[in-house]
């Protein structure tokens, strides 16, 4: 669910609506070149609240690459990169050439959104106090660390509401998602495309909801289902974060790039983890040292690419050694805009410590190796007792009337399990799901020929 881009740089609940007077009325943005790669940007204001749309107004940043080949040129391209909270105009702006090959560059205007409340858009989701701090643990173990982690939650959720201001309670992604209908109509396209990766596509599959005669085609890539709740979200992930280390593993054992080769990989990081449960890990710069939930969280983040698996490699090889420089993992954690956004639209269920140790046990058994430190246990716990009401809790999706929604899964993703995919495509009518059989977190950035396939199917709108 996190940002499918961050090496580049892991749903709906309404019924069929019609396209806000809003959207329809929306300036022409003022463009400025920005970047060094052609890209053009601007801003576009919204409503705050889009149950009143004459009230206070709010911006977007907006980034856009014109298509290369103009003759040729289908129409706008959104592009979501994941998240939730993750921005994607300097990834048009600054990377294009890297992220989106020359076949979509020449044929689309490819257009990226800050969406509310994230990246350059104002106001910014803000949280003085972190949402993450190593000191107040995830996992409880007794009554008091439990009461101490939801004590903490609160005292996040009202660091945010006074840093950020009324714009805290309309961050969900229905409200994104109209958003992006507003951003459609200044730039004047009737229809758009869409290339939504990890937490992209609850947010284009919640736009195809509410706006189903401008989808043009979409590509969802790394499905979220929002129908699962947070016991599902934390073990589905467990189980296949457990596969896809096995897969590392396996990796190791035969390839010459790990370094690890020859070792027993999983018994090592299960002694190492064994280890910071013991004592933090002593990292220079890290004045209380590395816990084992960072370097779990750490790892899983790192399993998304197998292209960063050499790497992944050394880094473990290093810090096995008695005293490592572990600050790699020093930053590891929720940043704002994805712990607000997150809590408004996959609330926590856990209610009590005794909920939460019966779901440590599961993903324990579920994840011997990983233990179950995913994206999905650190939504679970972080949004127990976030006292902010969410707007868009977990639901069923019902598109109709969307044409051309290809859904994309992969059989090894750490991130969005295979099964959410089938979920999502059972929510959009007409829709079709590709699952890819490779090792990562979507397609798009692990498997050639995926992304061809995915490719074709914008291209072709079929």
């Amino acid at each position: 669910m996190r940002r499918a881009l961050a090496v580049a740089t892991a749903m709906g609940v309404v019924a069929t609506l019609a396209i806000p007077t809003a959207a329809q009325a929306a300036p022409a943005p003022a463009w400025q070149a920005c970047g060094e790669h052609g890209a053009r940007c601007a801003t576009v204001e919204v409503p705050l609240d889009w149950s009143k749309p004459k009230g206070a107004r709010i911006s977007l940043a907006v980034s856009r690459l014109s298509a290369a080949d103009p003759k040729r040129r289908i129409g706008v391209l959104f592009i979501n990169p994941g998240g939730p909270g993750g921005p994607a105009v300097p990834l048009v702006r600054d990377a294009a050439t890297e992220v989106f090959p020359a076949t979509l560059r020449d044929r689309f205007d490819i257009v990226g959104v800050d969406p509310r409340g994230v990246g350059e858009s104002r106001p910014a989701i803000t949280c003085p106090k972190p949402p993450y701090d190593a000191k107040i643990t995830h996992h409880p173990q007794t009554p008091a660390q439990f009461q101490a982690l939801v004590a903490y939650n609160r005292e996040v959720a009202e660091s945010c509401r006074q840093a950020t201001g009324p714009l805290i309670d309309h961050v969900d992604t229905v409200s994104a998602a109209k958003d992006f209908d507003a951003v459609r109509a200044a730039l004047g396209a009737d229809k758009v495309s869409w290339l939504g990766l990890s937490y992209g596509t609850h947010l284009g599959a919640t736009y195809a909801q509410l706006f189903p005669s401008r989808v043009r085609a979409a590509v969802l890539d790394g499905a979220m289902d929002h129908t699962i709740g947070t016991r599902r979200l934390a073990a589905d992930e467990a189980r296949s974060t457990e596969d896809v280390f096995n897969e590392f593993a396996k990796w190791c054992a035969t390839t010459t790039t790990c370094a690890l080769r020859g070792r027993d990989v999983k018994a090592e990081y299960s002694a190492l983890l064994a280890r910071a449960d013991r004592h933090n890990i002593p990292a220079e710069g890290v004045p209380y040292g590395i816990t084992a939930e960072q370097i779990g969280y750490g790892v899983y983040t790192a399993l998304y690419m197998t292209g960063d698996w050499p790497r992944l490699s050394e880094i473990l090889r290093d810090i096995l050694v008695p005293n490592p420089d572990a600050s790699l993992f020093a930053g590891v954690g929720s940043d704002a805009a994805y712990r607000v956004i997150g809590c408004h639209d996959f609330p926590s269920d856990v209610r009590t410590f005794a909920d939460l140790s019966t779901r440590q046990q599961e993903a324990r058994k579920l994840a011997p190796v990983t233990r179950g430190y995913v994206e999905g246990w650190d939504i679970q716990a972080g949004c127990t007792g976030w006292p902010i009401r969410p707007a868009n809790p977990w639901s069923r999706l019902n598109v109709k009337g969307a044409k051309n929604i290809l859904v994309v899964s992969g059989e090894h993703d750490p991130s969005t399990p295979r099964a959410w995919g089938d979920g999502l495509t059972c929510q959009i009518q007409g829709a079709r799901h590709l699952i890819w059989p490779g090792v990562g977190h979507t397609g798009y950035f692990n498997d050639p020929t995926t992304q061809a396939q995915e490719i074709t199917h914008l291209l072709n709108a079929t």
